[in-house]
């Protein structure tokens, strides 16, 4: 009986947190303000990662650049407070969809949960739907 208490409290303490840090604003979703933030975090983040062109969603949750150096892609995207980046091989994409001006990705990786990228135009999308079904083979 003891241990039901116990696991009661735990889960009204710490819901009792996360209530708190709400109403308080404390948490601010992950958000990039331009491309060249997506670059620097791709600097910081891989010795060796050239930046090519990219594409920065307009709500700033996601971005993909190229590799100039090698046949990559390298993908950022918003989880909670911070960003996952991938660095997309050949190989590493499970599947692609486009609907107007999004993409839905799977990669291989089952860490990694399906992302949805939103484009400012559905030939932008298009474009890059292109480039990662290149990496599927």
């Amino acid at each position: 009986m003891l241990i039901l208490w116990v696991l009661l409290g735990s889960v009204a303490g710490i819901s009792a947190m996360v209530a708190f840090n709400a109403w308080l604003g404390l948490y601010a979703p992950a958000q990039l303000a331009d491309l060249d933030e997506a670059i620097a975090r791709l600097d910081a983040d891989s010795v060796g990662f050239e930046a090519g062109e990219g594409v920065l969603a307009p709500d700033g949750k996601s971005a993909l650049v190229t590799d100039v150096e090698r046949d990559r892609l390298a993908l950022l995207v918003a989880r909670g407070s911070d960003f996952v980046i991938r660095y997309l091989d050949p190989g590493q994409v499970l599947s692609v969809s486009t609907q107007d001006c999004d993409i839905t990705l799977r990669l291989k990786d089952f860490t990694f949960a399906p992302a949805r990228l939103s484009f400012e135009t559905p030939e932008q999308a298009r474009d890059w739907a292109g480039r990662l079904e290149a990496l599927q083979g």
